[in-house]
């Protein structure tokens, strides 16, 4: 059975990481069932991490190799779409410009139809929304201005 190296190596040193901050996270207290430890939320996420790490292993088994080469149209829309977010954010909104620069990071990828894009784009524009605007409060505009 063959496996692909790389992605071996590479999960293998990040289920090391999720190990590491297993062990750490064990050393912090429990807390009980109405105010919870500090060491559950690392533990917790070390665990997923660990199991995670286990599901590429596996995966990683029996893949044909390809040859590695550099597609423009990815790179091109993903740098791009991040590059015009960073210079419109603040004239356009965030809404406005995270929905172009999600729209283009998705078909970046051909395989990308329009209706995976616009759920896509609505849902990490909700998210975004709640999580920075409402939640962390980042002062920015939510449609221009």
């Amino acid at each position: 059975m063959r496996f692909k190296r790389n992605e071996v190596f590479a999960a293998l040193a990040m289920m090391g990481f999720g190990l590491l901050w297993l062990w750490i996270g064990l050393g912090y207290s429990w807390g009980n069932s109405v105010r919870i430890g500090a060491g559950v939320f690392p533990v917790a996420l070390s665990i997923i991490l660990i199991g995670l790490c286990l599901g590429l292993v596996i995966m990683a088994r029996g893949v044909e190799r390809r040859p590695l080469g550099i597609r423009f149209r990815p790179v091109a829309l993903i740098l791009g779409g991040i590059l015009f977010w960073a210079l419109t954010v603040d004239v356009l909104g965030f809404v406005p410009a995270s929905a172009i620069m999600l729209a283009m990071c998705a078909f970046a990828e051909r395989e990308s139809t329009w209706f995976s894009t616009v759920a896509l784009v609505i849902f990490l524009c909700v998210f975004g929304y709640a999580v920075f605007i409402v939640a962390l409060k980042i002062p920015l505009s939510v449609l221009g201005g």
